[in-house]
This record gives structure tokens, sequence and C-alpha cells, in this order.
């Protein structure tokens, strides 16, 4: 038998499942308008650490993209491939092989950064500061608590 759940954890619930509504709906719409240029929102986010840091290690760019290292491989050889990156030795180490974008990766990037502005103008619209504001300091409060 269920037990009776209180207000606090219904509504707690309602938040879980709306921000994960929320992203997967986001995501999916800059998906859908980036597919002419051949590009996902991973790759993206995978070009955007090469371009922050360039001499950024194969473990690194999966840490920060939330992937494996093995997806990290197959992301850089398809970004090498589709000309948005080049690869690269260190100038100090030659032992240490670097990545930076191409002028191409750097239009992808400008571009993916309108669309994105672009979707958030639209999921955000009729929404004040003031709301924007109180609601990233209740998620930024939430992640503390569970990042511990």
């Amino acid at each position: 038998m269920q037990s009776k759940r209180t207000k606090r954890e219904i509504e707690t619930r309602r938040g879980m499942k709306l921000m994960r509504r929320m992203l997967v709906g986001f995501r999916g719409k800059l998906d859908e308008e980036l597919r002419s240029k051949q590009v996902t929102t991973a790759q993206l986010r995978f070009l955007y650490e090469v371009k922050i840091q360039p001499g950024g290690s194969g473990a690194e760019m999966a840490r920060a993209c939330y992937v494996t290292p093995q997806s990290a491989q197959a992301m850089m050889a398809r970004a090498v491939e589709r000309g948005w990156v080049v690869r690269g030795k260190d100038v100090h180490n030659n032992r240490v092989v670097t990545a930076r974008l191409t002028p191409a990766g750097e239009r992808l990037l400008a571009h993916a950064e309108e669309v994105m502005t672009r979707i958030e103008a639209l999921v955000w619209r009729g929404v004040s500061s003031t709301d924007l504001r109180a609601m990233n300091e209740v998620l930024e409060r939430s992640l503390r608590n569970l990042e511990g």
C-alpha cells in the first residue's frame, strides 16, 4: 500500500519532472534547429570545451562533457573529420596532443549561440528577471545540497 504523500513531496516530484521536460525539450529543439549543420548538442559542448581549453586532455574533455573517454575520442575524430578542429603538438611537450577550433568551428559555435539565444528567449518569454534570479538561486542551493 502506498503511503500518502505530503504536498511538499508532490511539489518536489512535480518540479523534478518539469526540470527534466525543460532540459529534454530545450535539447530537442536545439538539435532540431542544428540538424542542417550536422552537429548535436553533445558535439557543441565538446567544441565549446576545445575553445575554452585548447590543450585539454581527452580525459578532461570527457569529464567536462559528461561522457566517457571513448565518446570524447569519437567526438574529437568527428570534429576533425568535419573540419571544426585541428590537432597538433604542444610546443613545450611533444607528447601532448593539442586541439583548437578552426574558423569553421568558430562559425559553427557562433551560429549555435544565436540559435540558443533565440530558443532561450522563447522559453523564458513572460518570465521576469526577478523570477529567473529566484529560480536560479533555488537551483544553485539544490545543487549544493545534491553535491554535498
